[in-house]
C-alpha cells in the first residue's frame, strides 16, 4: 500500500496535541484508525486504517528518530558559544 496525500498540507507540531482516533467508517461501518496532530482549529489526520502493523511500527521508529534529533538540538542550544 502506498501513502496517499489528499492535498498539500504542512503543520508545525509546536508541542501541540497528538492523539489516536478510532471509529467506524461512515461509508460502510468498517473500523478506522488515524493519527491526529494538532487541535480542532488546525489539525492533520493520517489514516492507518489500511496500513499493516509493520508500517505503523516504521512510523513509530521515525517518530523516535525525530525525538532524538529534537533532544540533540536542545543540547546544542545549551552549549556555550565558541569564538
Amino acid at each position: 500500500m502506498n501513502a496517499q496525500l489528499f492535498g498539500p498540507v504542512s503543520l508545525d507540531l509546536n508541542d501541540g496535541p497528538v492523539r489516536a482516533e478510532y471509529g467506524l467508517s461512515p461509508v460502510d461501518g468498517t473500523p478506522t484508525a488515524r493519527l491526529v496532530i494538532g487541535d480542532l482549529s488546525q489539525s492533520i489526520g493520517i489514516s492507518v486504517t489500511k496500513a499493516g502493523p509493520e508500517m505503523v511500527a516504521e512510523l513509530a521508529a521515525v517518530a523516535a528518530e525525530l525525538a532524538d534529533w529534537a533532544r540533540r538540538q536542545k543540547q546544542l542550544q545549551n552549549l556555550p558559544e565558541v569564538a
